[in-house]
Formats: structure tokens, sequence, C-alpha cells
């Protein structure tokens, strides 16, 4: 598998084992979207297939083993790219008793593999990625799960209002993070639109990381 980085940090993004804890972070090399990347993508330098370097799941385990954390987040590029490395990674990661969680940009099909908690784009206009999306992908998320709607302005809000309530609809028994566009669009104007509008059982997903001034070691 092409890995970009192994590093230690905080867990920013909302999850299934608690958001602000101490975890190792997996980033894999490479994206289905590389070639015409997300418009508020902050990782690109992780996107082409050929960056990272390639490593076996045995020299992942044992970087991983040299740090503290019994938490594990894999994150990309897109980890289903490599779709078939990650199942063999997580299975690994299991079996030594971590907790893992998956990050994925919902355009790449997961039916029949459990990871742990996956933490799933639903990818609004702003993107550019909206067509890209495979619903049947969401009707597959258990309430360990998370659909994270990326919000750059009050066109994408709206949106993301009307596909939650589609996938309610449609039996996506999952939690819900609107996260806004890093020192895009204000968190405290989105908050304020979810009060307005009476939101329920939502979460603000403000990406701690980045507020505490957290950088990837590389």
């Amino acid at each position: 598998m092409r890995i970009y980085s192994i590093f230690s940090s905080i867990d920013g993004e909302v999850n299934a084992h608690h958001q602000g804890r101490l975890t190792t972070f997996i980033r894999f090399a490479g994206c289905n979207f590389y070639e015409n990347p997300c418009s508020y993508c902050d990782t690109g330098y992780a996107q082409h297939p050929e960056s990272g370097v390639e490593m076996s799941v045995g020299e992942v385990m044992e970087k991983v083993g040299n740090l503290p954390a019994n938490k594990v987040t894999i994150t990309g590029g897109e980890p289903l790219y490599q779709a078939e490395a990650l199942y063999n990674l997580t299975k690994t990661l299991y079996f030594k008793n971590y907790y893992v969680s998956v990050e994925t940009n919902g355009s790449k099909p997961i039916q029949g593999h459990g990871v742990g908690c996956w933490i799933m784009d639903y990818k609004l206009p702003s993107s550019g990625m909206k067509s890209r999306m495979m619903w049947e992908n969401f009707e597959f998320l258990t309430a360990k799960n998370f659909v994270k709607f990326v919000v750059m302005d009050r066109g994408d809000y709206e949106k993301a209002l009307e596909v939650m309530i589609e996938m309610k609809g449609r039996n996506c028994h999952t939690g819900f993070a609107f996260s806004p566009v890093f020192q895009v669009l204000d968190p405290n104007l989105l908050i304020k639109w979810l009060y307005e509008d009476g939101v329920p059982d939502v979460i603000v997903n403000l990406q701690l990381h980045k507020f505490a001034g957290l950088r990837e070691g590389r």
C-alpha cells in the first residue's frame, strides 16, 4: 500500500471514539479526485497516486506500535482508493485491539466492508463533487458512523439540510456533522443558522486540530 505519513496528533474530526482524543494518523496516498480535487481540499500533497511510499501491513504496524495512542484514524487522500489494503490493515489493527475510524469521501463503495467507524463525506455544491456521491453507501451506515457535511456557504447549508432529511427518510441510522470550511465560514454563523432553523441532533464539527495549531508530522 502507498502511505503518505504516519504521525501522532489529536483526532480533530467527529468520530465514534470522541473528538479531541489522542490518536495515530495513517494517511493513505492517492485520491480518486486527484485530477480535479474538491475546492477546499487541504491535503493536496497526498492526493496523487504516486505520492508517499510503499509499505507493507507489517511495516505500518511496526510504526504504529512505536507511537503511544491506542486509537488510529485512517485518512487520505482517499483510503478506499486502496480498498484491499485498507481492509487488510483494519483487520490487523482490530486484532491488535486498536480503536479505528476511517475518513472517506463518499464516492467509493463500502457495502460488506466493516472497518469500524466510518466518517463519510457528503460533498455539497461548493466542493464541485456533488455528482460523485454514491447514495447507496449512506444506506449501509449505522449509529456508530457519521455523515459529515463540509459547509462553505448558505447554499451548502440548505443543501445539507435537504440531504439529511432525505437520508433519514431512507432509514440512514447515523450521526450527522456540519463542518464549516476552516477560515471561510464563521462557525458562529453556522451555529446561528442551526438554532434559527431548529435543527436537532446535529454535531458542529470544528476541526479541533486546526484551532489548536497542530501540524502534521511528515
